[in-house]
């Protein structure tokens, strides 16, 4: 095939020969930088494929790294497609597995950006602020005081982001938990509703990973008497759950 019949942005669109774009980048600067500007294209599906493609080539061309980050930053701000958000999200999970310390001086301002954007913003980088705490926990060392603090807001929303966070730390290690778990015991007597119930679920979850901790979840969810059905309904659930995983240790 000639080289003017290739249109790498034909090729995003459709997302039906991504490899194909992933070793013509490999092989040809001309496309690796048009796939790159692609990142940038109005059409959210390009630029979604883009960097998946993108993603594939940094453990070989790490000199993208650097200028990917900063590129990553802007395109989390500006992001109103959830596919395109979860793959950026994806993106910084990965860098965060391969190289910790390029992303961590950006932690803090991922944090910010949460702290004083709209409510996309806020949802944007709760999806990213997760799943790098799924991929490295250790890189969220600076902001643990300030998720403890959102367990505290009277926002109910910063309290379920804030639960989605420990949830997601718990899935790699559960000591990174272990200062927010005094705190989620006592959230089952919130005001709100839906913050009870998803402070029960995140310590379901967190006890399925935990023989120790499960006695004493299972010991909450046995004295609990709320009168909400959702809540009632993940008790029963969790409960069930729970004693499923005590028989199978």
């Amino acid at each position: 095939m000639e080289d003017e019949e290739i249109n790498i942005r034909e090729l995003l669109a459709n997302g039906e020969e991504l490899e194909k774009v992933l070793i013509l980048a490999e092989s040809d600067e001309k496309y690796l930088n048009e796939l790159i500007r692609s990142l940038d294209d109005d059409l959210w599906i390009v630029a979604k494929n883009a960097l998946t493609v993108i993603s594939e080539l940094l453990e070989k061309r790490k000199e993208l790294y650097n200028p990917l980050i900063t590129k990553l930053m802007g395109m989390i701000r500006k992001s109103e497609a959830t596919l395109l958000t979860q793959e950026i999200a994806k993106t910084f999970g990965k860098i965060a597995k391969n190289n910790p310390q390029l992303l961590r001086k950006v932690i803090p301002i991922l944090f910010a950006n949460y702290n004083i954007g709209n409510w996309k913003i806020k949802i944007n980088m709760a999806y990213v602020i997760e799943e790098i705490a799924r991929s490295n926990p250790s890189l969220l060392a600076t902001i643990m005081s300030d998720i403890k603090e959102m367990l505290l807001s009277n926002d109910p929303n910063d309290k379920l982001v804030a639960l989605n966070f420990i949830v997601a730390l718990g899935e790699h290690n559960f000591a990174y938990v272990n200062p927010y778990l005094p705190k989620l015991l006592g959230m089952s007597q919130d005001r709100n509703e839906i913050v009870r119930a998803s402070a029960l679920e995140a310590l379901i979850s967190l006890a399925e990973k935990n023989k120790k901790f499960r006695k004493i979840v299972l010991a909450k969810l046995e004295e609990l008497d709320d009168p909400s059905p959702l809540v009632q309904k993940v008790i029963q659930n969790g409960m069930s759950r729970l004693a499923i995983k005590e028989q199978e240790e």
